[in-house]
C-alpha cells in the first residue's frame, strides 16, 4: 500500500469518526427519546473506524466522546469496522447485509468484542446511538 493510498484511508477514517461524534453531540442535546430509553445504561465502549479510535463514556445514557483509549485505560466492550462498513450502515437505505450491526458481523465486516453484557441488556440504544450518522436520520 502506498502513503498516498494510507493517508488517504486515514483521512476517509477520521472524517467517518468526526461525523459519528458530530452526530452524537447534536443528537442528545435534542432527542428526549434516546435519551430517555438510555437513562439506565451506564458504561464505557470503544469504537473503532479502521486506525481512529472513539471511547464513548455512558453514564445514565448520556455519552461523552473521547480520541483514543487514554494510557491504561479501558472500555468494557468494542465495535471495530473499517470505513466501508461504517460508510454501508450510515447509507440513508442500506443495502442488504450492510443495514444492521449483527449482519456486518455476519459478513465479517465488523467485530463485538469484550463484555456483551451491557451492549446486549441495551442493545436498542447501541443500535440506535450508532446508526445516529445516517443520511437522511433513518434509524
Amino acid at each position: 500500500m502506498s502513503d498516498f493510498s494510507s493517508s488517504g484511508q486515514a483521512q476517509q477514517d477520521r472524517i467517518l469518526a468526526d461525523r459519528l461524534r458530530q452526530a452524537i453531540a447534536s443528537t442528545f442535546a435534542s432527542d428526549s427519546d434516546l435519551l430517555r430509553r438510555g437513562w439506565l445504561v451506564d458504561t464505557c465502549c470503544l469504537i473503532e473506524i479502521g486506525a481512529e479510535q472513539l471511547v464513548l463514556t455512558i453514564r445514565n445514557g448520556r455519552p461523552t466522546v473521547a480520541d483514543r483509549v487514554p494510557l491504561l485505560g479501558s472500555w468494557d466492550f468494542a465495535i471495530r469496522a473499517g470505513a466501508e462498513a461504517w460508510s454501508a450502515l450510515w447509507q440513508p437505505v442500506p443495502k442488504a447485509g450492510w443495514h444492521d450491526l449483527f449482519a456486518l458481523t455476519k459478513r465479517g465486516a465488523m467485530r463485538i468484542e469484550g463484555s456483551l453484557q451491557p451492549f446486549m441488556a441495551h442493545l436498542q440504544y447501541f443500535k440506535d446511538l450508532v446508526t445516529l450518522p445516517r443520511e437522511g436520520g433513518q434509524r
